[in-house]
């Protein structure tokens, strides 16, 4: 999935689940054991400079956050107050006015950057985790590719960590956390809904538009990317029932099918061939 996106095609990958069930440990990991997010940049870097084929790649990389349906940059000035930014799908491709890009070379550069967003993202305690995520992390790499003869292409790697999902009731959340838990609910309920739409097989309306979440990934799901979800559970038998939630959810993202990814591609004059899945 990771190396598709030098091969152009955009690649979503996420982590679902309750609070506390791991996503976070799978996507960032402990130093000593390395999530999909640092294991993911790094091996697109390596593989970016390792080719033979005569492209030359750059890479960016950005990371934010979706906190209470508002959309912050993480890799902000230390000290400086977050701002609002809006999402744009004016050229048929969904981008953050405002977002800024970090050139990438090295894996120091990136082990730097994706600290530097996890510290600056948003947790909060309720009942279920007393460091529980508060909100959606998105890491980007935005990769361009251009031939010795001037054919270029571009694609995007999101990984995304998720807040977790879970019942109002069982967070006992009051105030502020409950106003973020319910902004997280309805923006999950939407991923759902989305997901639900593209698995139709039918000509029908899908509503990208109905959370920042998904309004921003929408051009990494409509159908011609691919995409990955790791849903995370529980083993606790009082976590039951949001266990039995999250497998639903994933039941309904396995029968999702996006169709032929394709790539994003300017009159490239060698085409190289898709990564083989694993």
């Amino acid at each position: 999935m990771v190396t598709s996106a030098l091969d152009g095609y955009s690649v979503c990958i996420f982590a679902y689940g309750q609070t506390g069930s791991g996503k976070t440990h799978t996507m960032e990991g402990p130093l000593n054991n390395r999530g999909v997010n640092f294991r993911a940049v790094e091996a697109v870097l390596e593989k970016s400079k390792s080719t033979d084929d005569g492209l030359t790649y750059e890479l960016e990389l950005s990371i934010l956050e979706i906190y209470n349906e508002s959309i912050q940059d993480l890799l902000r000035r230390p000290g400086t107050a977050a701002t609002k930014l809006e999402v744009s799908t004016a050229t048929g491709e969904s981008v953050v006015k405002g977002l800024d890009r970090k050139h990438v070379e090295s894996v120091d550069e990136i082990e730097k950057f994706i600290a530097w967003g996890a510290k600056n993202r948003t947790a909060g305690a309720h009942a279920m985790n007393q460091d529980s995520s508060r909100s959606h992390s998105i890491i980007t790499l935005y990769i361009q590719a251009r031939s010795d003869r001037g054919d270029t292409f571009s694609s995007k790697l999101h990984l995304v960590d998720l807040a977790g999902s879970e019942r109002l009731d069982k967070t006992m959340a009051t105030g502020e956390r409950l106003t973020e838990a319910k902004a997280i609910n309805k923006s999950l309920s939407a991923l759902g809904d989305v997901i639900a739409a593209l698995s139709s097989g039918k000509k029908t309306h899908v509503p990208f538009r109905n959370s920042k979440l998904t309004y921003l990934l929408q051009d990494s799901l409509a159908g011609d990317s691919k995409a990955l979800m790791f849903v995370n559970v529980s083993p606790e038998a009082s976590d039951a029932n949001e266990t039995i939630c999250s497998l639903k959810f994933a039941a309904r993202c396995r029968d999702c099918a996006l169709g032929k990814a394709k790539k994003s591609q300017s009159r490239l004059s060698t085409p190289r061939q898709p990564a083989r899945l694993r």
